[in-house]
C-alpha cells in the first residue's frame, strides 16, 4: 500500500503534526498515560465494528435517490470504519459529492475515496473507505477490464492503513463486476485474481480486511480462491452460510449472499448481522471483530473436492503455542467436511472439527497453548466413516 500524495497527503501531515503537538502539550501537563507493557507474542485488545455495504448510489428499492437515508442506516449502527460501493461523486457537473456528504454527517471521521470509473456526464462511481482513525496509507488500484475493448464499469480496489491502539490494521474495499454470461464470467475471476494478487502476502498474520460486493453466491468457484489465499469469511465463522439471515440481496434467492467481510486470522469475529432497509437494493453488513489476545505465528490451508471448491480446512498456529482450525463445507454436494490437526505430516491428530453442511456456518475448533508451532492440516470430505479427496498443508510463516 502505498501513501498518495497532493492535497490529501497534505492534510495528513498536518493532522499528524497538530496531533503531536497536543501530545506534547499534554505531557508538559503530566496528562499523558505511560502505556503498561505488553507480554511477549500478546497483542494489544483491539475490536472494530465495521459496515459494509453496496448503497447503489443512494437509490432506494423504491427508485427514490435518498443520501440521507443511508446515512441514518449507518448512524444507527455506529461503525467505527465503513466500506461503501457504489458512491458517486458528481461534484463536476454540480451534483452531490456523496463521500463529502458522508464525512458532513460523520464529523472527526476520515476517509478514502477509491475513484473506480467516470460516467457520461463527466460525474465518477468508486469505493470509499471511512474511519474514526486516522487513515496513514491509501491504496487506490483499478482492477483489470475484459475484454479490453468492454464498455462495462471500470472496477477498483480501495485500501487504506489505520492504527487502532497502537496496532496497524489494513482495510481493503472492492466492487466486482456483475453478469452470469461468460464474457461477465471471466471479467469478475480476473478481478478477483487481481485483487488476490494485490493483497500483501507478506502480511498475512497481521490484522486485514477485505470487503465488498463480490457479485458471487457462496458456492461460485472463485471463493475457494481467497480460502486458498488464506482469507476467512467473517459471517460463516458466526452464522449460516445461507438462508434468509444471510440474504445481503434481499429478492434473489436464500443463497444471495453476495457481499462479503473477509478476514485474516489474526481476528476472531465475535459477531456478524445484516440490517434491514429499504435504502438501497443491498442491505449492509456489520461484523464486530477483535484482534486476537496472541500474536499468529503460522498458518496454512488445505481444500478439498474436484478443482478444490467443495471445502476447506485453515489452521493458524499463535506464538504461545495454541491452534485454532476451521472448517467449512463450501459446496451443497451431499457431504460434509472434516479438518484434523497434527504436529507432523501424517501424525496423530491433535485437534480435529468438522462442518457437516454447506447450508450452515463453519465450525471452529481450538487447541490450548503448547499444542503446535508449525501444525500441518488435512482436509476431507466425508460421509458418516467414508472419506475421500483429501489434501494435506503444513502452517508456515506469511
Amino acid at each position: 500500500m502505498t501513501d498518495e500524495r497532493g492535497s490529501n497527503g497534505l492534510a495528513a501531515v498536518l493532522s499528524r503534526a497538530t496531533a503531536l503537538l497536543a501530545v506534547l502539550a499534554l505531557a508538559a501537563l503530566g496528562l499523558v498515560a505511560t502505556p503498561l507493557a505488553t507480554p511477549a507474542g500478546a497483542v494489544t485488545a483491539t475490536s472494530l465494528k465495521v459496515l459494509d455495504w453496496n448503497v447503489q448510489g443512494g437509490q432506494g428499492t423504491d427508485g427514490v435517490i435518498d443520501f440521507d437515508r443511508i446515512i441514518s442506516v449507518i448512524k444507527q449502527e455506529n461503525p467505527d470504519v465503513i466500506t461503501l460501493q457504489e458512491l458517486h461523486d458528481n461534484s463536476n457537473i454540480g451534483g452531490d459529492n456523496q463521500w463529502q456528504l458522508l464525512l458532513d454527517a460523520f464529523p472527526g471521521y476520515y476517509a478514502h475515496y477509491a475513484r473506480s470509473d467516470d460516467n457520461a456526464y463527466g460525474g465518477s462511481a468508486g469505493n470509499l473507505i471511512v474511519s474514526k482513525y486516522p487513515i496513514l496509507e491509501k491504496l487506490t488500484y483499478l482492477l483489470p477490464q475484459y475484454p479490453a475493448d468492454t464498455t462495462a464499469v471500470r472496477r477498483s480496489l480501495g485500501g487504506a492503513r489505520i492504527n487502532v491502539g497502537g496496532t496497524d490494521v489494513r482495510i481493503y474495499t472492492t466492487h466486482l463486476s456483475p453478469g452470469l454470461g461468460t464474457e461477465a464470467t471471466e471479467r469478475r475471476n480476473r478481478q478477483a485474481q487481481a485483487v488476490i494478487d494485490k493483497m500483501p502476502a507478506d502480511l498475512m498474520a497481521t490484522p486485514m480486511l477485505l470487503t465488498g460486493d463480490f457479485n458471487v453466491r457462496p458456492d461460485d468457484e472463485i471463493r475457494p480462491w481467497f480460502a486458498a489465499a488464506g482469507w476467512l469469511d467473517a459471517w460463516t465463522q458466526v452464522n449460516a452460510n445461507t438462508g434468509p439471515d444471510s440474504q445481503t440481496h434481499p429478492g434473489d434467492g436464500d443463497d444471495a449472499r453476495i457481499d462479503y467481510t473477509y478476514a485474516t486470522p489474526a481476528f476472531d469475529v465475535t459477531s456478524a448481522h445484516t440490517v434491514q432497509t429499504s435504502a438501497s437494493d443491498h442491505l449492509p453488513v456489520v461484523t464486530q471483530l477483535t484482534v486476537h489476545s496472541t500474536a499468529v505465528d503460522t498458518a496454512g490451508v488445505a481444500l478439498a473436492g474436484t478443482a478444490s471448491r467443495a471445502g476447506a480446512a485453515h489452521v493458524t498456529g499463535y506464538t504461545d503455542g495454541s491452534v485454532a482450525l476451521r472448517v467449512c463445507d463450501d459446496l451443497a454436494d451431499g457431504w460434509g467436511v472434516r479438518g484434523y490437526v497434527s504436529t507432523t505430516s501424517g501424525g496423530t491428530a491433535v485437534l480435529t472439527g468438522a462442518d457437516g453442511a454447506y447450508a450452515d456456518k463453519c465450525g471452529t475448533f481450538r487447541a490450548a497453548a503448547g499444542t503446535a508451532t508449525a501444525p500441518y492440516v488435512r482436509v476431507c470430505l466425508y460421509q458418516g466413516t467414508t472419506e475421500k479427496d483429501c489434501a494435506t498443508a503444513h502452517a508456515t510463516r506469511p
